[in-house]
């Protein structure tokens, strides 16, 4: 049964809380059963993860170390979780009072993006996230050095490895909490190498700015783009700029009174349907090769800085 927003809110602002302000130590489980003791909580063991009993509805995760991890640095656990849902017309209320109580220990995000418009701050190394899909939101705290070593394994020599999230805002360039991720490593997926490759990049990032926009405005006011063609015989240029309101498309012809201009409101669907409008206007272009044959540019308002990540990449 799901419980009303008021005793959710208040169940995950306390429990965010204490947890995205501890001293994990060495991530060992007696590290796990001091926190949850102090907070008056109870652990129970399992085959792969502590069950932590918060003595209300919520339940929090804390992953065991696996094969494989001994290298990067852990601890006898991995992380900490928790995760609720709600009605789908609760879940904005329900993630704003959630960042609001790890704002409140933390500060402001290093890090916001999506697609789950999530938040992160680097040390200690907090994530959050809420799914439209599954109604849910979830906050994720990790020990940052070991993190982030087998993160650079992955991206280094996973086969198939994909960034964790389609695209990246610093919020303010200038902050502390920018300045929090000094020497840290961010990695790109590989570039689209085809139409088909480029099109489900553009249709995953373009669904991402089109939900996760709204509610990371107060981050990320707004995103301006370009595609232009390498290829200067073709005189267009496509553009456009998602808001917290509405997503804009429009094509070019320049040296001539041509252009078309499109007005979508917002949402996944409308999302997807201006990219397929983009791809259409590209396939004009006789696009084979995106990489070689495009060129992608994003604009957002100083002090904020935005990069896209995988498939169709925006330095």
């Amino acid at each position: 049964m799901l419980r009303s927003l008021p005793i959710i809110a208040a169940m995950i602002e306390e429990v965010a809380g204490i947890l995205a302000g501890q001293d994990f130590g060495t991530w060992s489980r007696a590290d796990i059963e001091r926190i949850a003791g102090a907070a008056g909580w109870s652990v129970q063991d399992g085959d792969y993860r502590l069950t932590i009993e918060t003595g209300g509805p919520a339940r929090v995760w804390s992953t065991k170390l696996s094969y494989g991890q001994d290298g990067f640095g852990y601890g006898e656990q991995t992380d900490l979780e928790i995760t609720e849902t709600c009605p789908a017309d609760q879940l904005p209320a329900l993630h704003t009072a959630t960042l609001a109580a790890v704002t409140a220990v933390l500060g402001p995000p290093a890090l916001v993006g999506g697609p789950h418009a999530f938040s992160f701050w680097r040390k200690p190394r907090v994530w959050l996230e809420r799914d439209l899909r599954y109604r849910s939101v979830t906050l994720l705290v990790q020990p940052a050095d070991p993190a982030e070593n087998e993160e650079y394994s992955n991206a280094e020599y996973a086969e198939g490895w994909r960034p964790r999230h389609l695209w990246n805002a610093e919020p303010d360039v200038q902050s502390d909490a920018a300045g929090s991720l000094g020497g840290m490593m961010l990695y790109d997926g590989p570039e689209a190498t085809t139409f088909d490759e480029f099109a489900t990049g553009l249709r995953r990032l373009f669904m991402s700015f089109a939900t996760d926009l709204t509610t990371l405005a107060d981050y990320v006011p707004g995103v301006g783009w370009e595609i232009r063609p390498v290829d200067k015989s073709v005189n267009e240029e496509i553009s456009g700029w998602f808001d917290e309101a509405s997503i804009n498309l429009q094509k070019i012809r320049f040296g001539t009174t041509d252009a078309e201009h499109i007005k979508l409101p917002l949402g996944a669907e409308n999302g997807a349907r201006a990219a397929e409008t983009i791809l259409g206007w590209v396939r004009g272009w006789a696009v084979t090769e995106p990489a070689a044959q495009l060129r992608h540019h994003c604009y957002v308002r100083p002090p904020v800085r935005l990069w896209a990540r995988a498939g169709f990449r925006i330095p």
